[in-house]
């Protein structure tokens, strides 16, 4: 099992922002298995969100990545509080130290 990095604070979640990271992460999957890809790389975070607990900083970048595809044909009820979400991950993110 990967180790969960530790080098960055984890990202909590407010309820709504946990509905549209949910959503979010399930669309990433939906479209990684309909290329013909890998989904598991977002069931950790995925589960972390549905058991209330913080996003690590590698489930922090999946779920900006995922953000970024997601708000583009997002419903209209988790457009602001995802592009406030997609803020905030960018911070997180942009914040945390690089690895050598």
């Amino acid at each position: 099992m990967p180790s969960r990095r530790t080098d960055a604070a984890d990202l909590a979640l407010s309820r709504e922002e946990a509905w549209v990271a949910h959503a979010a992460l399930l669309d990433a999957c939906e479209r990684a298995v309909d290329a013909g890809g890998d989904a598991a790389p977002y069931r950790r975070p995925i589960a972390d969100i549905e058991r209330g607990e913080a996003l690590d900083a590698d489930g922090t970048a999946l779920l900006r990545d995922a953000l970024v595809d997601y708000l583009g044909d997002a419903p209209v009820r988790d457009r602001a509080p995802g592009r406030a979400l997609l803020r905030r991950t960018d911070d997180a993110v942009d914040s945390a130290p690089r690895r050598a």
